[in-house]
């Protein structure tokens, strides 16, 4: 039984789910659980990870700068140019902006590769600036313009206009750009000198809408590499129609694979995006107008794309989202949520909703919902909602499922997990349309580390609930891996998917539910390429209370290179909490495993119980395709050395990447 802590007295009961202990849960959030968009503004955006966090560009600004740490909140930097380079009235006269700006980390520098046009002509252009920082203030930073890349004219069939750049597998780099007539084309670019390449001329049509309906309605492409695969991004349909003519816009964003850079790239029912194909990603939905213009960049740990829409129930006029690109197993992209401040929430209006019946799975406001909004009339059997989340640590988890039911009798959904299904109840909570912060139930799953699906169907029972949100919350038994980290600055993933990080830098784990830990005795840090310096353990914030503070000085050997550092701090840690692992003293980089908790050991009549395990032992830990990293911590002693064996070798919910066998020298 899992209890809910709710006012409404809500229980829910669930069978043997594998979970290996029944605990209670606080509802209580480990952050304030209502979302609020941002509402930055954007058209076109571009956006390029660094060290320190983001920098964000789009259209009709100058080459405005914007920067952050977080993704949510966004310092302006004005423009990067005071005018127009003259350069660009060569190839277009009469251009009066600086259109759609691709920010590109390349060849040691960031690179901005621009376009200048006339709206409806193909006298356009393509050219580039870059900087060796991009953040305004430090050392490196300052923009130098290259000019001319790429042209077009009035008589060609394509336009030279929303440049992309992406790197293939071999190390080469490419530039797409287009809209309209021949579509989408693709030249190779020399990582030197920023131009097009001398050993290949060739100008590519890698995409091009063939019906009359569409009147060759494609622009804005994006590439990008995944599972050594490439993803063609690109906008359809009417754009940029915005305030009183909004209803106009029917941007929306298609895209397609290719198992080489130059294509053919297919879409998923295996039509050709060179003669017409494409699979629908995001389209019109709800307050949502016109989700188009993006592109598709690489974040620390995941595939993030930053795209505009325009908000019918507001200014009506260009905002950006910032979403995950999920993929499946067989490495297909679906669009993941918004990000509003938190990685392992979802807002299921953002969903993909398949309506039964029209008028089901209504998109409906309430102050009470987060972010404003929740689906009401999840009514109908056939009606899904479809959540695509990626997850950065594999493990146990519980879904705080958010809902409202005003009815009398409690209501059934069916949930599925990555292809599990179970039935969810749902008691009354007393109201519809209101959800206070306890109206929840938890449902258990296992997620995977990368793409996630959860598909929510109402149960034919004729008992309704309504649906507002899920938050993923992950049960820690005795360790945290490093490399399961949401986000972070000055951190990265090495080529073998360790965690790294410097001075000044820390990485978030968000919704850690502590409450399964029992009787912490130790806790130690792995670590490997630091000989000082320390790690802390922050509840909340970067800058929030010290939990644990690990000193890489006080630490002991351990097999395949690994040392382990001892942490002190408070033993007593419960509930869910976001952790912050911030370092500080560091030289160069230190490379963390996993927070290891340590259980207390058991005292029979003031002495340990039975034969205590040897601290020598060697365990080889578990394997599986998570590939998160685990060690077993030194078990826990009990009454005779076999169970005390047994437990060290078999202790559960944890995931590892590797075979790897670690001698323990405390």
């Amino acid at each position: 039984m899992f209890g809910m802590g709710s006012r409404f007295g809500v229980r829910a009961m669930f069978g043997r789910v594998g979970l290996g202990l029944a605990f209670g849960v606080s509802v209580s959030s480990a952050a304030d659980w209502y979302a609020k968009d941002n509402l930055q503004p954007g058209h076109d955006p571009s956006m390029v990870r660094f060290e320190d966090g983001y920098a964000l560009m789009s259209t009709n600004n100058n080459l405005q700068l914007w920067t952050s740490e977080d993704a949510y909140t966004w310092r302006d930097h004005k423009s990067t140019v005071s005018a127009i380079p003259q350069w660009a009235y060569t190839y277009a006269p009469g251009t009066e902006g600086i259109w759609a700006p691709d920010v590109f980390y390349m060849n040691g520098e960031y690179r901005v590769y621009y376009c200048v046009s006339v709206f409806g002509k193909r006298s356009s252009a393509i050219g580039y600036q870059s900087t060796k920082s991009i953040m305004p203030g430090t050392s490196g930073y300052g923009w130098t313009d290259y000019g001319h890349v790429f042209h077009t004219t009035t008589s060609d069939k394509y336009n030279a206009i929303d440049a992309d750049v992406v790197r293939d597998t071999e190390g080469n780099y490419w530039m797409a750009f287009g809209s309209f007539g021949l579509g989408i084309q693709l030249i190779k670019l020399d990582a030197t000198t920023g131009y097009q390449a001398s050993d290949d001329k060739t100008v590519y049509n890698i995409a091009r809408r063939t019906s009359s309906a569409s009147g060759g309605a494609e622009e804005g492409p994006s590439l990008i590499e995944h599972g050594g695969q490439y993803f063609l991004f690109t906008a359809w349909d009417k754009c940029c129609q915005q305030g009183a003519n909004i209803e106009q816009t029917t941007y929306k964003t298609a895209y397609g694979r290719a198992d080489k850079v130059t294509g053919p790239y297919k879409d998923r029912a295996g039509y050709t995006m060179a003669n017409g194909g494409g699979t629908i990603l995001l389209e019109r939905y709800g307050r949502y107008v016109g989700p188009g213009g993006g592109e598709a960049f690489q974040d620390l740990n995941r595939v993030r794309f930053v795209h505009h829409y325009y908000d019918l129930n507001g200014d009506k006029y260009n905002h950006i989202h910032i979403r995950d690109v999920v993929f499946t197993e067989d490495n297909w992209a679906e669009m993941g949520q918004p990000f509003l401040g938190r990685y392992l929430s979802a807002e299921v209006e953002h969903g993909v909703l398949t309506r039964a019946v029209s008028g089901d799975l209504a998109i409906t406001r309430s102050n009470t919902a987060s972010n404003g909004e929740y689906l009401a009339y999840v009514n109908t059997e056939g009606s899904k909602i479809r959540l695509p989340m990626n997850i950065m640590q594999a493990g146990d988890y519980l879904l705080r499922y958010r809902y409202a039911n005003g009815g009398d009798a409690a209501a059934t959904h069916k949930v599925t997990v990555n292809g599990k299904s179970q039935t969810v109840t749902l008691p009354p909570t007393g109201s519809w349309g209101s959800f206070p912060e306890n109206s929840v139930v938890m449902v258990p799953a296992k997620l995977k580390r990368g793409g996630n699906f959860i598909e929510i169907e109402p149960s034919p029972n004729g008992n309704f609930a309504e649906l507002d949100r899920i938050d993923f919350l992950r049960i820690i038994r005795d360790t945290i891996p490093a490399n399961g980290f949401d986000n972070g600055i000055r951190v990265r993933l090495t080529k073998d998917d360790e965690f790294a990080i410097k001075d000044g830098g820390y990485a978030i784990f968000e919704n850690v539910v502590l409450d399964s830990l029992k009787d912490i005795g130790n806790v130690f840090l792995q670590v490997k390429n630091a000989s000082s310096g320390k790690i802390v353990i922050r509840d909340g914030k970067k800058d929030g209370t010290a939990v644990f503070t690990c000193d890489l000085s006080n630490r002991s050997l351990m097999g395949g290179g690994w040392s382990a550092a001892k942490c002190s701090g408070d033993m007593g840690l419960r509930g869910i909490k976001d952790l912050y692992l911030t370092a500080s003293g560091i030289s160069g980089e230190a490379i963390l495993g996993n927070l290891i908790f340590e259980p207390m050991q058991v005292v029979c009549n003031q002495a340990p119980c039975g034969d205590p395990v040897s601290s020598s032992s060697e365990v080889a830990p578990e394997s599986s395709s998570s590939g998160t990293t685990a060690i077993a911590p030194r078990a826990v002693r009990h009454d005779s050395p076999a169970p005390a064996r047994k437990a060290y070798r078999d202790l559960k919910g944890r995931s590892f990447d590797k075979q790897i066998r670690y001698r323990v020298m405390f």
